[in-house]
């Protein structure tokens, strides 16, 4: 199973590139397949009726464009030479999860419990 991906790698829509994707394929493996060497941060983005939209890097691409149906002629694919909004905001809340895990009280088996790392003792 294999389609190919049509990814515009400027605005004009004059200079494109075609990308096979299986279901195993990831935005991410698109960005590197289009992108030039060495070149920086770099986002695929999907326009669709004037709508642009970010695609995540972990987006399943194979997945994604059979859910457009008869409607994938409709949409255009760039690549955007500049970091994802998506991509920064995610992992910020991902960091701000990872945080806030850490602030949990934590219970451990024969020692004092210590809540956002100070313990009752020093509390008290």
């Amino acid at each position: 199973m294999l389609m190919i991906l049509t990814v515009f790698l400027s605005n004009n829509e004059q200079i494109l590139t075609e990308v096979p994707v299986t279901p195993e394929t990831t935005c991410r493996d698109v960005v590197e397949f289009c992108k030039e060497p060495g070149e920086g941060s770099c986002h695929l983005a999907e326009v669709w009726r004037g709508n642009e939209r970010p695609i995540p890097f972990d987006h399943m691409m194979y997945e994604h464009l059979q859910k457009w149906g008869p409607r994938r002629e409709e949409v255009k694919f760039f690549l955007r030479h500049e970091d994802s909004p998506t991509e920064n905001s995610e992992q910020g809340g991902r960091q701000t999860q990872e945080q806030r895990t850490q602030r949990n009280v934590t219970n451990v088996p024969g020692e004092k419990r210590t809540e956002n790392g100070v313990s009752e003792s020093e509390l008290n």
